[in-house]
């Protein structure tokens, strides 16, 4: 199994709910981020980060693909995923991006790196990428990949789900990307949710993203 999780390649149809959640409080210069959870759901850690974010004064939105359903065996995850297909997670981000015009930032986590490259080579608005645990060449998006467009990946280091294959064509056409590896960590370090948790590693990941955040101004509120 890959990192873009290929059981979504069945292009099953699903009646697949999104949840979309709102926090619109800003302060300071700040990003708009639409977040797409892993194989195991919109997890607590998870939420618990977006919580983190939100008390930086980045506004967040977290699509919950699975319509509430959270999973604590990852193998569950991508079986529940591959049910809902490839066509509906695609429908949930464009969904999602709608609903929320002015977001400028996705993130994504394994499954969710999905998504949130498909919307970083789409639309236009979106300028800044932070992919988690996952990458896809980005001819197998059906697309390319935006040039103006920061992009920041996270990977443990080695990882089966994010094989090379994967990777260094994304690098390619993203020779400025900033790619962070985590030697000895599992898949899914970054989420207190999973048991591949490692709370040195997290710490590291979560103070990275919000410099990287704070970097380049995204708008004023």
């Amino acid at each position: 199994m890959r990192s873009g999780y290929r059981a979504l390649d069945t292009r099953e149809h699903s009646t697949a709910t999104v949840a979309l959640d709102s926090f619109e409080a800003h302060t300071g210069v700040v990003a708009e981020i639409l977040l797409f959870h892993h194989a195991q759901g919109l997890t607590e850690g998870l939420c618990l980060l977006v919580d983190r974010l939100r008390a930086a004064g980045h506004t967040v939105h977290a699509p919950d693909m699975f319509g509430g359903k959270v999973f604590p065996h990852l193998d569950d995850g991508v079986a529940h995923a591959g049910r809902i297909g490839h066509d509906a997670i695609e429908d949930i981000a464009r969904r999602a991006a709608l609903h929320h015009p002015s977001a400028d930032t996705v993130m994504g986590f394994a499954l969710g790196t999905f998504p949130a490259q498909l919307l970083a080579q789409e639309w236009r608005r979106i300028r800044h990428c932070v992919l988690v645990g996952g990458a896809m060449p980005p001819e197998e998006i059906g697309g390319e990949w935006r040039h103006n467009v920061r992009l920041s990946i996270h990977v443990a280091d080695p990882d089966d789900w994010v094989p090379a294959s994967e990777l260094a064509p994304l690098l390619l056409h993203a020779p400025e990307a900033h790619v962070h590896r985590y030697a000895g960590k599992r898949h899914m370090f970054v989420d207190p949710s999973s048991a591949d948790y490692d709370a040195d590693a997290a710490d590291l990941f979560e103070e990275r993203v919000m410099e990287w955040l704070d970097a380049v101004p995204h708008r004023q509120p």
